[in-house]
């Protein structure tokens, strides 16, 4: 399989294309070590990145991003000065829910 990473696959910035560097490696040890990969929640900033530059986007409108709270997946129902903390909240806990079910990073 080839993989892409860093700028050429439609992410802006260091830490969005080192981000997406990371999860091309995990991508490629699973496939070495016979393991599925599965990629984390949509709902984490790791998740909605890749899911933005995998697809989410339309192909005549799409534009590079850097990690937003845009890219996430709507909240239900949260007050606008409690949400950036509501955002944060679920994403922490669905990546460490994420990062614990995943066999390819130390908990």
């Amino acid at each position: 399989h080839i993989r892409f990473a860093g700028q050429v696959t439609g992410c802006e910035g260091y830490v969005e294309s080192s981000a997406v560097g990371l999860m091309a490696g995990m991508m490629a040890a699973a496939e070495l070590a016979g393991r599925d990969w599965t990629p984390p929640p949509r709902t984490t900033a790791l998740g909605a990145l890749l899911a933005h530059i995998t697809g989410d986007a339309e192909a005549e409108t799409y534009q590079p991003m850097n990690v937003n709270f845009g890219l996430f997946p709507p909240l239900p129902e949260v007050a606008k000065k409690s949400r950036k903390l509501a955002y944060t909240d679920r994403a922490k806990a669905d990546f460490g829910a994420w990062q614990a079910a995943s066999q390819l990073v130390p908990a």
